[in-house]
């Protein structure tokens, strides 16, 4: 499974999906640090990636359709947070998950605890 990090996203969180040997690409690394929102959840989908962002518009389905892409994951966590406080959240919850069960679906991931809905 390949996961696409939207720019809102630490860069640094890369070395968690690295650690955890999971695929991942940043939204800087693609060109894409400005880019709107139709532009980022399209490449992701070319890429057949899942979404990794902090903005909760990707979780509207009538704005984007499941079929639309490979799934995304909203991650609900406060602003006040560190790259490393957001690292370590990332890291618990992929190693928490079944990580397969993030595709096709919209995760919503809160410290502690996080919803998966299938599509």
């Amino acid at each position: 499974m390949r996961f696409f990090l939207d720019a809102n996203v630490p860069y640094s969180a890369l070395d968690v999906f690295e650690e955890l040997n999971l695929e991942a690409a940043h939204a800087r690394d693609a060109g894409l640090s400005r880019a709107d929102d139709k532009e980022i959840i399209s490449y992701a989908a070319k890429e057949k990636s899942v979404l990794v962002t902090k903005d909760l518009e990707f979780a509207r389905t009538k704005l984007f359709p499941p079929k639309s892409h490979n799934g995304v994951v909203v991650l609900r966590l406060p602003h006040t947070f560190k790259a490393k406080q957001f690292a370590n959240a990332i890291r618990n919850f992929l190693t928490s998950v079944e990580v397969e069960s993030l595709g096709k679906a919209i995760t919503i991931v809160k410290l502690g605890r996080y919803r998966i809905r299938k599509f």
